[in-house]
């Protein structure tokens, strides 16, 4: 008998999706391959129109009330959950923990992408409003029969955080399809496709822009890197709501020729904004479960340089240690990056990166992993 998984998710990658939104959809692709019967409940303010493998539902836009965005999704999920031999797999707690009290006959596997509350508690969230969330983060988290963290370090933050028995967690890291994610082009190529200068070196950062991912960080770290580098060209892909900010900043460090804000970057350009960058930099200050963004960068055959943060060194250093930062601050970020444009550091080739990814992270690696987690839950 098909297994049949319904995957309940947040945003859709054609909807200005992020990393989240990348994971469920390659992972809905993969299961898909494997011969599972697959399903994703996302929101979406456009219409779902993609060559996927699996069936999409847009149950609700982002912008609609919470009230009715979970009325919706309670209607779309109710004749969904009477399917024979299902598992349903969360990713985002603030819808699941609203429909976990429906779960109670059905395999639940919680895809932990991290801790709601502690997130927002950063970005400077009341503390009503995180005590809400950590409610809700509990309900879902506890009516799962299995949870998959994508590090060691969500895996304790699980544990020791919200008191989740370790038996029941596994640790699966993120996939990507490293192919897909190659786009098969030399760097000037791929500057002459996106019209970036090929005289300077480029250091790429595609981040949701948001305190937590410390993009002001790398900006105060160019200040203190374009006296010694001043050809450098930072360019800071993304949206979120330090945008102006950060522009405020770039313009009173007088930092206009070196560093840019790029917006949002879509889906399909992604590979080429890689490729065409000499580095890209991971600068998170707090709570980061994996970096989804690391692994991308390192399919296009571009070094990720990280911070010492949460889950990045440990996607990183099984490859090379020079490839994290010493520090979080601007200053270690700063020298780290010195360091590498004086030549002085010296890091793998790109096909050194190119392959790793495949090894260790395509999904072709990965989904088999998942679904091995589903199948022991399965059978409980």
């Amino acid at each position: 008998m098909t297994t049949n998984i319904v995957h309940l998710g947040l945003g859709w990658i054609g909807d200005r999706g992020g990393g989240l939104e990348r994971y469920q959809h390659g992972l809905c692709e993969a299961q898909s391959k494997l011969g599972l019967a697959v399903e994703a409940l996302v929101q979406s303010r456009v219409p779902i129109a993609s060559p996927a493998a699996y069936s999409i539902t847009a149950y609700a836009s982002p912008d609609e009330s919470r009230r009715v965005k979970l009325e919706k999704l309670k209607r779309t999920l109710a004749p969904l959950l009477r399917r024979q031999n299902l598992i349903f797999a969360s990713h985002h707690a603030s819808v699941s923990g609203a429909v976990c009290r429906y779960l109670s006959d059905v395999p639940h596997v919680v895809h932990f992408h991290g801790p709601w509350a502690d997130e927002a508690a950063v970005e400077g969230a009341a503390w009503w409003k995180t005590c809400l969330q950590r409610r809700e983060e509990l309900k879902a988290y506890r009516s799962a029969g299995r949870i998959i963290t994508l590090s060691r370090y969500f895996a304790e933050v699980l544990i020791t955080r919200y008191r989740i028995d370790p038996a029941i967690v596994r640790i699966v890291p993120g996939g990507i399809d490293a192919v897909k994610n190659d786009p098969g082009i030399t760097r000037r190529e791929a500057r002459d496709a996106l019209g970036w200068p090929q005289d300077r070196p480029i250091v790429l950062s595609i981040r949701r822009l948001v305190k937590r991912v410390g993009v002001d960080v790398l900006v105060d770290a160019a200040k203190l890197i374009v006296a010694r580098h001043p050809e450098l060209l930072i360019l800071i892909g993304g949206t979120g709501p330090l945008s102006k900010e950060l522009q405020s900043k770039i313009d009173a460090y007088d930092l206009r020729n070196q560093v840019r804000l790029l917006g949002y970057i879509p889906d399909d350009l992604l590979s080429t904004a890689y490729r065409a960058a000499d580095l890209s930099v991971v600068p998170t200050q707090e709570l980061e479960g994996f970096g989804l963004v690391t692994l991308e960068s390192m399919a296009a055959g571009t070094p990720p340089i990280v911070t010492p943060v949460g889950a990045l060194p440990e996607i990183v250093e099984p490859l090379s240690k020079e490839l994290i930062f010493q520090g979080r601050d601007a200053s270690a970020i700063a020298n780290g990056l010195v360091t590498i444009l004086d030549g002085t550091t010296k890091l793998p080739d790109d096909n050194a990166f190119r392959d790793y990814v495949r090894r260790v992270f395509d999904w072709q690696v990965i989904a088999p992993r998942v679904a091995g987690v589903y199948r022991e839950l399965s059978a409980d």
